[in-house]
């Protein structure tokens, strides 16, 4: 059930794409007939016209996370309005709580429902209340999704309720998790610091998320920071995102297998005003969303890549590994791979018959040199993601962009 409901939600994105042949020079394009998923959390508010669902389809998205709804009926309002533009929506409304059966059934064959939000960021003593309500949601559907975001391994103990693997455990035990995403944005800016920097948990917080989730059979969801904030404790916070920070997190998904990017947020929470998201309050855009856009644009073409795609194996070079993560260990067609002192995730993916190696840039704000030597056979996905061929009769040598990645890939 788990692996259809995965392929159910693909298979209703319908979007096609490829590249074109350049003038013979052996490039074979990569097609793809399901665009990668992608979620705006906090998605368009109640009552909003349909000129704002038609800017979020436009910038990439094909779901949303409607959030402060007060009714069913303005719920129902936001689906039509989702259809009408290819929107997928995970819903929520007061009525779901006080009649449960009778909302789900108005909402169930909507075409343009995902599924239900239950709990976000449930703690340890939360876990038994949330799997009753995700097993009455999956009773009156079975086939929408019963949305629950996790805590992190960053999560402190005193908040969670029990130490990591304890909660963790019990969670992914007994929660009916028909998918597993958690809560963490790995760009931060201390108070202090001139520079932006990426807190060190968050590989390893992507390596036992990611098992999990190829134990369990289920898609991978995983957030990329789309709003910036400051902590009311201070500290630091969260900066405004640029270009490549946006690159880093949704390529560094991607190569833990991530099936579902979720952008948090879309629109300025109404409990958070302080928020400063793509989507300000009066429904205006900020030089963010069109920095989403861009880079969206860029990942949706390359849909054939990761769609569907099975994780084989994660490495990481430079100088100090991410705690919780390993060496590098290249796979045969590759001879050589050595990066420069900041290092790279390397990640070795399968998908539709053919393999990828994917190297991604560990910063957010330097460049990264990357020395390859490899097997006749090995080919480039260039720009247009079509595949390359390339002359391995010498080191190639590559300058990854901040935040930035290549893509290689062989039969």
């Amino acid at each position: 059930m788990r692996s259809v409901l995965f392929f159910t939600l693909c298979a209703l994105l319908g979007l096609a794409g490829c590249c074109k042949h350049d003038d013979g020079g052996g490039r074979e394009p990569i097609p793809y007939t399901s665009q990668i998923p992608m979620l705006a959390w906090i998605g368009i508010p109640q009552g909003w016209s349909i000129e704002h669902y038609q800017a979020l389809r436009d910038a990439g998205f094909t779901h949303q996370l409607l959030s402060g709804y007060g009714s069913l009926r303005m719920v129902e309002d936001a689906l039509e309005k989702s259809a009408k533009v290819g929107v997928k929506c995970l819903v929520a409304c007061p009525e779901m709580s006080t009649d449960t059966e009778a909302a789900i059934g108005r909402l169930k064959n909507h075409p343009a429902l995902a599924g239900y939000t239950t709990v976000d960021e449930p703690k340890m003593g939360d876990l038994s209340r949330t799997a009753a309500i995700m097993r009455k949601y999956q009773a009156c559907d079975p086939r929408g999704i019963s949305y629950v975001n996790l805590l992190s391994f960053d999560t402190r103990e005193s908040v969670m309720g029990a130490p990591f693997n304890e909660y963790f455990n019990r969670a992914t035990r007994e929660l009916p998790l028909q998918m597993l995403s958690c809560t963490f944005y790995p760009i931060v800016q201390r108070d202090g610091e001139s520079e932006r920097r990426v807190n060190g948990r968050w590989y390893e917080n992507l390596e036992r998320f990611s098992a999990k989730a190829r134990q369990l059979q289920i898609p991978l969801w995983a957030f990329v920071l789309t709003s910036s904030f400051h902590h009311s404790t201070g500290g630091g916070g969260y900066p405004a995102p640029t270009l490549s920070d946006l690159r880093l997190q949704i390529y560094t998904n991607l190569a833990y297998g991530v099936q579902m990017l979720q952008y948090y947020t879309y629109s300025t929470p109404k409990e958070a005003p302080h928020y400063e998201a793509p989507i300000m309050p009066d429904g205006s855009k900020r030089a963010t969303y069109d920095l989403i856009r861009r880079v969206n644009q860029e990942v949706i073409k390359l849909s054939g890549v990761f769609v569907g795609a099975r994780v084989v194996d994660v490495w990481h070079t430079g100088t100090h590994l991410p705690r919780g993560t390993k060496a590098l260990v290249l796979p045969t067609p590759f001879r050589r791979l050595v990066t420069g002192e900041g290092g790279a995730l390397v990640s070795y993916l399968e998908n539709g018959g053919r393999n990828y190696l994917m190297v991604v840039n560990h910063s957010c704000v330097k460049r990264l040199a990357v020395e390859i030597e490899a097997s006749a056979g090995v080919r480039e996905v260039d720009a247009e993601v079509c595949l390359r061929e390339v002359n391995w009769d010498e080191v190639r040598r590559y300058e990854l962009e901040a935040g930035g990645m290549r893509l290689f890939a062989w039969e």
